[in-house]
């Protein structure tokens, strides 16, 4: 039996998130704090797309002092518009030696489809970059949520939108330091896939939502 403590909450907003051309390099970038930041945009038509949020009275620790997810997408929004995401956590500290497991949740919503994926990431020569191996719960898993590797072109979207669910994921990890202290970062990262839209035009937004729990768990 396990017990869990609270690491840390991300969530989907404009300063900690950061940009790539794709998956891979938007992990890395939000690993090193680097590169653009998405912007935040509004809920579609009200209740069109779904919110992530917590209980009106959650306040609480460990995390009801963390705000609520943002909607986000690139700084313009066009048809067939594919936009990769990332957010990392802090870094955590494992002495030499020594093993340590993590359990992580995600929430995610997207219009239209999306991919995810989490990663471990290390620090090596001052820099974040993927951990190889990946441990096992992560490896090479990409999550999909629709239909995001239809090529853009006459992939439509019509009422009522069979795109739109929230999803969820879960999975525990572990991470050993055999011979070196180590410091890591869990790395979320997301594709989203904006379809296109039939004539006559529509409007046609675009945005995700998401929040990564982290905890460290302990054998009791």
């Amino acid at each position: 039996m396990a017990n869990l403590i609270a690491f840390q909450r991300i969530t989907s907003n404009a300063s900690t998130v950061f940009l790539g051309i794709n998956m891979a390099q938007a992990a890395f970038n939000a690993a090193n704090g680097q590169g653009a930041n998405p912007v935040t945009v509004p809920r579609y038509l009200n209740p069109v797309w779904p919110l992530i949020q917590k209980y009106d009275n959650d306040n609480l620790p460990p995390f009801g002092d963390n705000p609520n997810p943002e909607y986000i997408w690139d700084q313009t929004t066009s048809d067939g518009q594919t936009v990769a995401f990332g957010a990392a956590s802090a870094g955590r500290s494992i002495p030499s030696g020594t093993t340590e497991a993590f359990a992580v949740t995600l929430i995610a919503f997207a219009d239209n489809a999306m991919e995810a994926k989490i990663e471990l990431f290390e620090l090596i020569n001052n820099q974040f970059v993927k951990a190889a191996p990946q441990p096992d719960g992560l490896d090479e898993l990409v999550l999909v949520a629709g239909t995001p590797n239809i090529p853009a072109t006459g992939l439509t979207e019509i009422e009522p939108y069979n795109w739109q669910s929230t999803r969820v994921y879960s999975t525990l990890f572990t991470v050993e330091a055999l011979d070196a202290d180590r410091v890591v970062s869990i790395v979320v990262s997301f594709e989203g896939t904006n379809y296109l839209v039939p004539n006559p035009p529509k409007p046609n937004p675009a945005g995700l939502q998401f929040i990564l729990d982290i905890y460290i768990a302990f054998n009791l």
